[in-house]
């Protein structure tokens, strides 16, 4: 029966933390889940943790899921507010989804101390600075 699934992995969908002014004008980062391509994909599920050493010390986030629904081509959901305190961990995001019928799943890890104000590139789709994973 596992045979019968067809996992495939998707490049046009990626993961995005952004920097963007709040209601309180205070700058803040956001988790975005960026669909690139030119098919909507529906039924997304997405796990998100943060693990690594800080001060030496084993630290570990607690393991968050969300259920998107679906997104449609060239745009992006907001999936959640990040604190920058949790930059120094690896950020892990598992994304699975349905597209044309086919289950798809991919893991993207933004590893310790690499979303920094030297590495903000301008995210297509939502047209601010982030870091995109795809």
């Amino acid at each position: 029966m596992l045979k019968d699934i067809k996992v495939e992995n998707n490049a046009s969908v990626g993961v995005a933390i952004v920097k963007e002014l709040n209601d309180s004008l205070e700058m803040i980062w956001n988790v975005f889940v960026v669909n690139l391509g030119d098919d909507k994909i529906v039924n997304v599920f997405i796990t998100c943790k943060g693990y690594g050493l800080i001060n030496g010390e084993e630290k570990e986030t607690s393991l968050m899921r969300y259920f998107l629904d679906d997104i449609d081509p060239q745009t992006a959901i907001k999936v959640e507010p990040i604190n920058p305190d949790l930059f120094e961990l690896n950020n892990e995001y598992f994304v699975v989804f349905y597209q044309n019928g086919n289950m798809i799943d991919k893991k993207l890890t933004f590893k310790e101390n690499t979303i920094t104000e030297d590495n903000l590139v301008q995210v297509p789709v939502l047209n601010c600075l982030g870091v995109l994973l795809t």
